[in-house]
């Protein structure tokens, strides 16, 4: 009885992950039969389905983390949600890369585009030093619940994280370019990933909110 009322938890994160396996093998089919607008289909481009699914889940979970804080009366889980409000507007303005693109300008740097690399990358962390300082400001003062939640939250964001970074940097190899399998090799797993660990991200704080309302 105990595990059926937990599994509507879950049915949230079922759906998410449906989706993006559809959207992932819509690519697939896409790369081998193009749609009349591959663009939509391409799961690596901005302007995609995938694209605007990934922007809808950045949404859901701010509203996730709203209602987290309202029903617990906790303020500290408005930390996180401007993580992840900066996670949404830099997936829709690709903040880091015009900030790189400043950093790259200020410090004088002429060693072209693997300079230009750099310095996205070092924008990409001091923008994530920013806005993860408060949350480990809150961690250290927060209750074993908000604790426990942030853990997993962190956990789910770095997984993220890794196919969002590491992969793609993976995927910009020479060695990977020049090589048409290993190209969509990686950006398969880079973007699908970036899709399921997402999903999962999303499933997980739409299950807690719930689990909050019950209580209340």
């Amino acid at each position: 009885m105990k595990l059926s009322k937990n599994i509507r938890y879950f049915i949230p994160l079922i759906l998410l992950l449906v989706a993006d396996l559809v959207l992932i093998v819509l690519d697939i089919r896409n790369f081998y039969h193009p749609f009349a607008n591959p663009g939509l289909y391409d799961i690596e481009t901005n302007n995609s389905y995938a694209e605007d699914f990934q922007n809808l889940k950045w949404i859901m979970m701010m509203m996730a983390l709203v209602l987290i804080a309202m029903v617990r009366q906790e303020k500290k889980y408005f930390t996180w949600l401007l993580v992840f409000l900066f996670l949404f507007l830099e997936d829709v303005f690709r903040i880091h890369q015009s900030l790189g693109l400043f950093f790259y300008n200020v410090f004088g740097m002429t060693t072209g585009q693997r300079g230009g690399k750099i310095m996205e990358l070092f924008a990409a962390a001091f923008l994530g030093f920013i806005f993860m300082a408060p949350v480990l400001e809150a961690y250290k003062k927060g209750d074993a619940l908000f604790r426990k939640h942030s853990k997993m939250i962190f956990i789910l964001l770095a997984l993220f994280l890794f196919c969002a970074v590491v992969i793609d940097q993976a995927h910009r190899l020479a060695v990977v370019q020049y090589n048409w399998k290993y190209n969509v090799a990686f950006g398969l797993l880079e973007d699908g990933g970036e899709l399921i660990t997402e999903s999962i991200l999303t499933g997980y704080l739409i299950s807690v909110a719930l689990r909050q309302k019950k209580l209340t």
